[in-house]
C-alpha cells in the first residue's frame, strides 16, 4: 500500500461498547480488531486519502462539529445486512444528522462511495460474505450478546481514523461536539 492509497474515515467511537462487544468482534470481525479499528458508528467512509489530511482540513472539521450537540444513545438490538451483523443505535437520528452535515460539507465523499445510498447508522459486530453464515451469527449474537443490551453510550466527539502503511488504523484527530445537548 502506498501513502496515496491510505484511507481515512470519520466515525463516532462506541467506547462504552468495547467491553461488551470485544469477545464477539474478535470472533466475528477479527480482521477489524487486528487492524485496531474500534467499535464505532460511521459518519463518513471513505473520506480523504492520507495526503489530503492537512491542518486546513483538520481546522475545517473542528469548525464543522463544534456547534453540533453531543448526545447519548443506546445500542439496543442485533440486526443484519446481507454481509454484516450489527448493533442498532437508538435514537438513530443524531447519527443521520451527523452524516447529513458531513456529507453536505464534503459532497465529493458520499457515504460508502454511493451518492444514492440512504445510510443506516450501525455498529458492526461481525461480517461474512455468506449471508447464511451471517444469519447464524445473528442468532448467536442475539442469544449471547442480546441479554447485555442496551449499551448506553455517549457521542461527545467525531474521530478521524487514518489507515497506516501496515494496514492498521489509528486516531489521527478528534473533534468535540460542542453544542448544548
Amino acid at each position: 500500500m502506498s501513502v496515496a492509497d491510505r484511507r481515512s474515515a470519520l466515525v463516532v467511537v462506541a467506547t462504552e461498547a468495547e467491553p461488551v462487544v470485544a469477545e464477539w468482534r474478535l470472533r466475528y470481525h477479527r480482521h477489524s480488531v487486528e487492524r485496531r479499528i474500534p467499535p464505532h458508528l460511521t459518519v463518513l467512509f471513505p473520506f480523504v486519502a492520507q495526503p489530503q489530511v492537512r491542518d486546513e482540513l483538520l481546522h475545517e472539521l473542528g469548525r464543522l462539529y463544534a456547534p453540533l450537540p453531543s448526545f447519548t444513545y443506546d445500542l439496543v438490538s442485533v440486526e443484519a445486512f446481507p454481509q454484516a451483523a450489527w448493533l442498532a443505535p437508538m435514537p438513530a437520528q443524531p447519527f443521520l444528522d451527523l452524516i447529513a452535515t458531513t456529507s453536505a460539507a464534503f459532497p465529493a465523499y458520499p457515504p460508502y462511495g454511493d451518492p444514492g445510498l440512504a445510510p443506516v447508522p450501525h455498529c458492526t459486530v461481525g461480517t461474512d460474505d455468506d449471508p447464511g453464515l451471517v444469519e447464524e451469527m445473528v442468532r448467536q449474537l442475539r442469544a449471547g450478546l442480546g441479554p447485555q443490551l442496551p449499551i448506553r453510550c455517549r457521542a461527545g466527539e467525531v474521530t478521524l481514523l487514518a489507515e497506516r502503511l501496515d494496514g492498521a488504523w489509528a486516531t489521527r484527530a478528534t473533534f468535540p461536539l460542542g453544542g448544548s445537548g
